[in-house]
């Protein structure tokens, strides 16, 4: 397991399912008309069939794309970290954008310490 400060984190991918998942519970319901005819093309019944599903799953594009962005400034960020000097310390060189992508990923519980 990689360290960072005495620390050791991952990726909770259940969370960033729920961040970025729109509701919904909603019902797509969907209205047919079946038509029967003769062999002269005259209607012999008419009725409306209705179908009820589940909508699709539904992403909110836009966070999706900010935390896709904020786990990629994460990840490819490859500066050497002193485990040794403890969490606080160890990353007090890095890079504002890192630092950024790094508290909002924690601070929406996507980035989780292992205990």
């Amino acid at each position: 397991m990689l360290d960072i400060g005495g620390k050791i984190f991952k990726f909770d991918l259940d969370a960033l399912e729920k961040l970025i998942r729109v509701d919904n519970s909603d019902v797509f319901e969907e209205f047919q008309e079946k038509i029967t005819k003769d062999a002269e093309g005259n209607i012999l019944s008419q009725e409306f069939v209705k179908t009820k599903s589940p909508r699709s799953r539904e992403i909110d594009a836009t966070k999706y794309e900010s935390i896709r962005g904020f786990m990629e400034v994460v990840l490819v960020h490859n500066e050497e970290v002193d485990s040794t000097l403890g969490f606080g310390r160890a990353l007090d060189s890095a890079p504002l954008p890192f630092k950024l992508a790094f508290n909002t990923l924690i601070e929406y519980g996507i980035i989780v310490e292992i205990e």
